[in-house]
């Protein structure tokens, strides 16, 4: 008798789509589609070397804002006391510069350190919301702003113009995007806060220091606002009370356009804070040469940023924020 041979049974193969997620590449093409649109509106000069030294100087506080909140976007956190934040370290650089110039960045970074510890610390030992918690902290910092500059502003020295160097900006925040990269790839900070925004049950049991990782996160975050501060007052010659008003809705708004899922996880990425960051900027940049008003600005990033939202969720994996 013949023998019967088995079935042989095959894999189908997996389409190209399938390999590759498509909403991973849409950041990439809407940053392309926007410089191209904006370099035909402004006939060449979005491209300018001039007008990319100011692109630069509009994006330098957004991008190292993005990138520092990415270690807590990750976790699955949200932090609303960023521009705070940036005002109240500003401004007390700007006393401390008026007395001792060389101690103003050092303080601006301290002072933005201890809050970020304050925020970290009510949020893992009260187990409030992240969101209730920095809500917060932004009516109190904003108020301490007020208080600590009197209600006005605080000027500083002449001498402290030397830090708004284009080249300087350029140098730091090609550093802080090169260090959190490989942090975030490479060292065990970046794993341990994707593990906690995958699941923070699941991530403690397999021995991630989950509270440490959040307080580490809320501290980051603060310390590169302190940063933001001191080249902010540096740029405006000196801090007022509005100083960082709005800067959290423009980090958040950035990280989405640049495709980060606010539930956080694996699919976190430091490129999303980067991406997003420069799509802002080139946008904000490129309205002004449309000769759009300041109000109608911030209604069209509204838009964009609900479409943004809409082209980059995921359902299957929506989570509130914790």
């Amino acid at each position: 008798m013949a023998q019967v041979k088995a079935p042989v049974l095959v894999k189908p193969k997996k389409k190209l789509t399938d390999r590759i997620n498509i909403r991973d590449f849409i950041p990439f093409i809407g940053l392309i589609l926007i410089v191209l649109f904006f370099q035909i509106i402004s006939e060449g000069t979005l491209l300018s070397i001039k007008n990319m030294k100011l692109i630069l100087n509009q994006s330098f506080a957004l991008v190292i804002g993005t990138v520092s909140c990415s270690f807590i976007v990750a976790q699955g956190d949200v932090d609303f006391s960023m521009g705070s934040m940036v005002g109240i370290t500003a401004v007390c650089a700007a006393w401390t510069a008026q007395v001792m110039p060389v101690l103003a960045l050092p303080v601006a970074l301290v002072v933005g350190l201890v809050f970020g510890m304050i925020n970290g610390l009510l949020y893992v030992k009260f187990h409030i919301p992240s969101f209730v918690v920095t809500l917060s902290t932004l009516l109190v910092l904003r108020g301490l702003t007020i208080f600590i500059s009197g209600g006005g502003s605080v000027s500083v020295p002449f001498s402290m113009y030397i830090y708004d160097n284009s080249g300087l900006k350029l140098v730091v925040v090609l550093g802080v995007i090169a260090i959190a990269c490989f942090a975030f790839n490479y060292t065990k900070v970046g794993k341990f806060c994707k593990a906690v925004g995958s699941g923070a049950e699941a991530a403690f049991q397999s021995g991630v220091p989950v509270n440490k990782m959040r307080i580490f996160g809320y501290a980051l975050s603060a310390t590169m606002c302190g940063l933001c501060g001191f080249f902010n007052m540096v740029r405006a010659g000196s801090a007022a009370t509005n100083t960082g008003n709005l800067f959290e809705t423009d980090v958040l708004i950035a990280l989405v356009l640049g495709g980060m899922p606010l539930s956080g996880g694996a699919s976190s990425k430091i490129r999303c804070a980067v991406i997003g960051s420069l799509i802002l900027a080139v946008l904000a940049n490129g309205l002004v040469f449309w000769n759009i008003n300041e109000k109608l600005q911030q209604g069209i990033k509204g838009v964009v940023f609900l479409v943004a939202v809409w082209l980059t969720f995921d359902k299957r994996n929506a989570q509130v924020i914790k």
